[in-house]
């Protein structure tokens, strides 16, 4: 019960941290969000659904039949769980705590398809200091080598930063580091998040990252296409510019915290 409650009461630190950070306005506590509204705070739950599974679409900040689809969906998941929602489709107080909850129910992946999963440990290997992006950003140089730190692992990696507005875009620095990517990535490239330290100016910072390069590539013979994402404390999505509740989790286990 009491793990429930702390789960419970960080679900809303994290949504009202979220939208702290990108400027928007808090969600009324009674709001009950359905078919027919728009705004930031829906492209948030469409943002949550898709990360969850339960929305194959891009968020477009508007409460339609998809949507409503997905949060039936969200909720018959739940009642697994014993949360007891009204399956209705409408998002109202209940159902937006549980949807942002870090433990929020994923949805039911059939038991034939593989599912990638990383080395982790209860006990951490590293940990570092939260420092916010803005900060972050500053200290780091495009082109540069920086050390990369798995925290379950204790694994390390070099990459080289090349650029990224909202949080920082990496390459591998060349393709010895891409055993130990592909191994604390479970063996291949996909959308799992890792709490990591990077070093930085001898600093151990609070890190996430994610195992699935996209995008533009700068760093040639690497064993990588593309770039992959790292965040850290005050990151934003390159969706919307929102935080992202899982990278925000990792983070804070990265912080020993």
């Amino acid at each position: 019960m009491k793990k429930r409650l702390i789960a419970a009461l960080l679900a809303f630190v994290l949504l009202a941290v979220s939208f702290a950070a990108s400027g928007a306005s808090e969600p009324e506590a009674d709001k009950i969000y359905s078919d027919g509204d728009t705004g930031d705070m829906i492209t948030r739950i469409q943002l949550r659904l898709r990360d969850l599974g339960y929305l194959c679409y891009r968020p477009t900040g508007a409460y339609r039949a998809m949507t409503a689809d997905a949060v039936k969906a969200f909720q018959r998941r739940s009642s697994d769980y014993g949360n007891g929602l009204a399956v209705d489709g409408r998002t109202g107080p209940e159902t937006l705590k549980y949807l942002f909850e870090i433990g929020a129910p994923r949805v039911r992946i059939p038991d034939s398809v593989h599912i990638p999963k990383g080395p982790d440990s209860q006990r951490l290997k590293a940990t570092g200091r939260l420092d916010e992006w803005s900060s972050v950003k500053a200290s780091l140089a495009e082109g540069s080598v920086y050390t990369v730190t798995d925290c379950y692992t204790g694994e390390t990696f070099g990459v080289v930063f090349s650029g990224g507005e909202n949080h920082a875009e990496m390459e591998l620095a060349d393709e010895d580091q891409l055993a130990v990517f592909m191994h604390i990535c479970g063996g291949e490239y996909n959308f799992l998040k890792r709490p990591v330290v990077v070093e930085i100016g001898g600093e151990q910072i609070a890190a996430s990252l994610q195992c699935w390069p996209h995008g533009s590539d700068a760093i040639d013979a690497n064993g990588m296409d593309g770039h992959f994402c790292v965040f850290f404390s005050g990151s934003l999505s390159g969706v919307g510019k929102l935080p992202d509740v899982e990278h925000n989790s990792n983070i804070m286990k990265a912080a020993g915290r």
